[in-house]
């Protein structure tokens, strides 16, 4: 991923070092919370489909599912008898399909041995309801790993349905790899090999998205060996000029295409790429906002070249950017909404990115003392009816952690009356009927009225006063059946909705008028 720090811990799925131990409490924002999911060794990253399973690679070489909790007793796919783990190579990214509940395939990024020579694949497989994946098909193969480091890794579709794939430097020279460091080592510069770029491609081998910045005369595919002409451009190459783009995040607020990749300095910079089509952002001839290597040389970038939104040196003990995510409109308290979240593995803590009032960003605190070794992939999933963000930690010896609201979330979906409305005017103390999609399985709730409060995310959550001492529970499908009780309330605005028993989650409310 990074540096000497950091391969040392990295290479702990192979006994070789003590991973360092995560202290007794993180230390979240008030009204968070953050909690163990799962114990994993070595989870490098994570996703999640649509029915509700959290896929997680691991380094050692297996891509497990998590479902209701629990982590299924055999891997969806074991490749430890085919992979190169050493170092910072490994099982290092896996995505799954926009139209996974019609084809089913999922995507992983992983260092294949090739005869004894170690190269980076891409490729899809089949995922089945019994957490078995099969019928692999590669669609990239061959992607140099000279050195060990900087495989980058990391898989995420774009809202246009394409997936992209990150790609480190390799480190050391793929052409002479005794040539490593950055003064170098100038892979990111070679058009012709698929090292320090983001790529773009489809779900079928040799198949390019027909607007890729590379494409026609000068250009050549790289799918199969990993290059092309010298000189010549790879036509799977988006964007290019990074050392290690670790990982990416796309923006799911945004209406097109805002994808930020998160690339590992080498000495003195650690930095956040606005990332678009064809734009070259500068490694080996820059780091940060500078020079490569200094924090002074710092003037504008060369022609051609981009500076990244963002970025910050080693002062505080960090230095290693790894996971980002964007946080959903609408899932935390407006302060949150659309903002950036990214990690460092050094330091074990997690920024949020602020804009700063004058064109630029600054970062300030969300989460620290996760342990250092944590954080290495983010990704916002499914969590009672909204979302959390989650994260993989090679802390305390591999975890999938948690971070959600301890507020009242509001259950996707709607309580509605029996009789199908969502608004009704009626008498106070009026007898109503509810039922509600969305809830939470196995969570028992009751049937509550509050005041109607616009300015609150879970209005039933504020003086909720029980219609009937009922208790219902959501069923396996997340549905409340019909629960009936007298409206007891004086004339006003209200709503009703059924309110978890522990206060913990909540319906979306159906609103009444009384007269």
């Amino acid at each position: 991923m990074a540096r000497g720090r950091v391969v040392a811990v990295l290479t702990v799925v192979a006994g070789l070092v003590t991973v360092p131990i995560r202290p007794a409490a993180a230390v979240v924002p008030s009204g968070f919370s953050d909690d163990l999911v799962v114990a994993v060794s070595g989870p490098t990253a994570l996703a999640f489909t649509p029915d509700r399973r959290m896929l997680v690679t691991t380094q050692g070489g297996t891509l497990r599912v998590v479902q209701n909790g629990a982590m299924a007793a055999s891997p969806a796919v074991d490749l430890t008898s085919r992979i190169c783990s050493q170092s910072e190579r490994g099982v290092l990214g896996v995505a799954v399909d926009p139209a996974f509940a019609t084809n089913r395939f999922v995507y992983l990024y992983y260092t294949h041995n090739l005869f004894g020579t170690c190269v980076n694949r891409v490729s899809r497989w089949v995922l089945n309801d019994a957490n078995v994946a099969s019928g692999e098909v590669v669609l990239i193969d061959r992607i140099h790993s000279p050195s060990g480091a900087h495989n980058g890794g990391d898989l995420q579709f774009g809202k246009d349905g394409y997936l992209y794939v990150s790609v480190g430097d390799g480190g050391c020279d793929y052409a002479a790899p005794s040539n490593c460091g950055g003064a170098a080592n100038d892979a990111a510069r070679d058009r012709h090999v698929l090292l320090g770029k983001i790529l773009r491609i489809t779900r079928d081998p040799g198949v390019l998205p027909p607007d890729n910045p590379f494409l026609g005369p000068g250009s050549g595919p790289c799918h199969v060996t990993g290059s092309t002409t010298a000189g010549d451009w790879c036509r799977e190459t988006f964007a290019w000029g990074f050392r290690n783009p670790f990982r990416m995040a796309f923006d799911p607020n945004a209406a097109g295409v805002r994808l930020y990749v998160n690339d590992v300095g080498e000495g003195t910079w650690e930095e956040i790429d606005d990332v678009r089509a064809g734009a070259d952002h500068g490694w080996n001839v820059r780091e940060g906002h500078c020079a490569r290597g200094s924090s002074t040389n710092c003037g504008p970038p060369p022609a051609g070249m981009s500076n990244p939104v963002f970025d910050y040196g080693r002062g505080d003990g960090c230095g290693s950017i790894t996971g980002g995510a964007f946080v959903p409109a609408g899932v935390w308290p407006d302060a949150f909404d659309g903002k950036y979240l990214f990690s460092d593995f050094n330091c074990g803590r997690i920024f949020r990115l602020d804009p700063n009032g004058a064109g630029g960003f600054t970062r300030t605190d969300f989460a620290t003392g996760l342990g250092s070794a944590s954080a290495v992939h983010m990704a916002f999933g499914p969590w009672n009816g909204s979302q959390a963000l989650y994260y993989t930690s090679y802390a305390s010896g591999g975890q999938i952690r948690r971070i959600a609201t301890t507020t009242v979330e509001v259950i996707s979906g709607a309580a509605f009356f029996v009789d199908g409305s969502s608004a009704r005017t009626m008498p106070a103390g009026s007898r109503v009927s509810v039922f509600a999609n969305g809830a939470e399985p196995g969570v028992e709730y009751r049937l509550v009225s509050a005041r109607a409060d616009p300015s609150s995310r879970a209005a039933c959550s504020i003086d909720a006063v029980p219609i009937s001492p009922t208790v219902r529970y959501a069923n396996a499908n997340g549905f409340v059946g019909l629960t009936s009780g007298s409206v007891n309330r004086p004339p006003g605005d209200w709503q009703i909705c059924f309110l978890a028993a522990d206060r913990s989650t909540a319906t979306g409310p159906a609103r009444v008028s009384l007269t």
